[in-house]
């Protein structure tokens, strides 16, 4: 490791002001202009250090810029104040918040067990496809269509129609940022400010999860807000604000074809099924030896997600939501929307980085989610 913090001359990436102006001319990171420009000096240096550093990664240790605190060689991470000592250093900064606000976004979130796939649009709006099998005509039809039996020979297949949504995709701004004075840039390391933009980011996901359950609860605009289940209607012994085994079997079975799961659920919630699971003796009642299997998925592994945003009924009741992951919910993003930006405020000597991508969340399957109301 103490290797990397004494390069070779020849090893060296030093970035000047027209490599950043070729990079910004041609529409690409600085990193992946770098990359082009030394790659065969940087895969060279890979073969001979096994470091797997890209050509950044190179061009910081030039300039003496440890980035991650190692204690095993009592490595600490320079100060965030080492990339204004110099003019070479200060050109390093932009792109250095720049690859920590990418990481941070790629970063495994919560959003990511909530949202079955991912849509890139052109332009502000979209429609989403519906397979309508409401109570209407077309409705109804779609539903005898969908049910596969015999056909006699010579007759008519049934057909189910597809339509686009009536309405358009609602389109969000979401970003995270973060902003520092130089005081607080003079007394951090860089290590420690990278776990500080991870925290940011964190708390950014978990503000995701509200606008997913508003498109649940409410429906994305074309008429398909979740349908609800009353506890005691599926379980005579359900007591209210309660959920109960039986009760939340009855639930999961309720939404055959679809393997539900995945659950969200407020904190008293939480705590109540956390204490079903440790209250639970798991040996089997009948015969150790014996497991049981359900081929059809209705009674899978739950994943169970805690959100501070899941509301109250309009009579203060506790509810569950509940959801097939890979139908329910798809992330509608703006192509060439995601702006990444850094900023230098003299007035009050701080230094500003956003990350930021207009995107919204829409149902694929209206089926594919529903409500357990515990009253």
């Amino acid at each position: 490791m103490n290797r990397f913090l004494s390069l070779k001359e020849d090893e060296k990436i030093n970035i000047t002001d027209a490599d950043i102006d070729l990079a910004a001319s041609e529409g690409i990171s600085l990193s992946t202009y770098l990359n082009n420009k030394y790659s065969e000096q940087v895969a060279k240096f890979n073969r001979e250090t096994d470091a797997g550093l890209d050509a950044f990664d190179i061009a910081l240790l030039s300039k003496g810029i440890i980035v991650k605190d190692n204690l095993e060689f009592g490595i600490q991470s320079s100060s965030m104040m080492t990339f204004f000592t110099t003019n070479e250093n200060r050109a390093l900064f932009p792109e250095f918040i720049i690859r920590q606000l990418r990481q941070i976004s790629g970063m495994p979130s919560i959003i990511n067990e909530l949202v079955g796939s991912t849509r890139v649009i052109t332009g502000d709006s979209a429609k989403q496809i519906v397979l309508d099998l409401s109570n209407t005509p077309a409705g109804q039809k779609n539903k005898q269509a969908l049910k596969k039996r015999r056909i006699a020979e010579g007759a008519n297949i049934p057909v189910a129609t597809l339509k686009l949504g009536e309405t358009s995709i609602k389109i969000y701004k979401y970003g995270v940022g973060v902003k520092a004075t130089y005081e607080v840039l003079r007394r951090t390391t860089i290590d420690m400010f990278r776990k500080q933009m991870e925290l940011v980011s964190l708390q950014a996901s978990y503000d995701e999860v509200g606008a997913v359950i508003d498109v649940i609860l409410n429906g994305d605009g074309n008429t398909n807000p979740a349908t609800v289940y009353t506890a005691t209607d599926l379980n005579a012994d359900a007591t209210e604000g309660v959920v109960d085994d039986v009760t939340l079997v009855k639930f999961l079975v309720k939404q055959a074809p679809f393997n539900y799961d995945t659950i969200i659920v407020d904190e008293e919630i939480y705590t109540q099924i956390c204490t079903i699971l440790m209250d639970k003796n798991f040996t089997n009642a009948i015969n150790p030896k014996v497991s049981f299997e359900f081929p059809q998925g209705l009674l899978n592994n739950l994943r169970v997600i805690y959100s501070e945003d899941l509301p109250l009924t309009s009579d203060s009741k506790h509810q569950i939501i509940g959801l097939a992951k890979p139908y329910a919910i798809e992330k509608t993003i703006e192509a060439g929307s995601t702006i990444q930006e850094v900023s230098k405020t003299v007035e009050n000597q701080t230094q500003l980085a956003v990350i930021t991508e207009n995107a919204g969340f829409n149902k694929i399957d209206a089926r594919a989610s529903a409500i357990l109301k515990l009253a």
